[in-house]
């Protein structure tokens, strides 16, 4: 076996224009392609750890919110609760207090009816011992 040199030239030479040939064809397109790739993978994966943060973000606004405005409801209703309560302990004393002044009207109504009927009864009396002691003599 002898190594013919020409051959090997060729051999090389063939070799060498293939490399050629597949890095302008097949390697310099294929790793283009696969850097875009690359690229627009991991700009949506940057776009996904943004939209990702950003709701986050919104679900902690839109929870602080939330908490705010049930604070703010329970404060309405506490506030709503104790302005009805001093206004049904207005009303309350409102009321006792008129019933204090009927009660105490009625009583002096009653008093003076009271003295009336007393003053009516004296103002009678001698007239009514004259019709008893004349009843008793007629029959005694």
């Amino acid at each position: 076996m002898s190594i013919n040199i020409s051959e090997l030239i060729w051999t090389v030479l063939c070799f060498l224009v293939l490399l050629f040939v597949l890095k302008k064809l097949l390697f310099d397109p294929l790793t283009r392609f696969m850097d875009e790739r690359k690229a627009k993978v991991e700009a949506g994966m940057a776009a996904g750890r943004e939209a990702e943060a950003s709701r986050e973000a919104n679900e902690r606004e839109l929870l602080e919110k939330r908490r705010a405005k049930a604070a703010e409801a329970a404060k309405l209703v506490a506030d709503g609760r104790a302005r009805d309560e001093k206004a049904r302990a207005d009303a309350l004393a409102e009321a006792r207090k008129q019933a204090a002044e009927a009660m105490k009207d009625a009583k002096a109504a009653l008093s003076l009816e009271e003295a009336a009927a007393e003053a009516n009864l004296e103002a009678q009396m001698p007239e009514l011992v004259d019709t008893l002691t004349a009843a008793l003599l007629r029959k005694g």
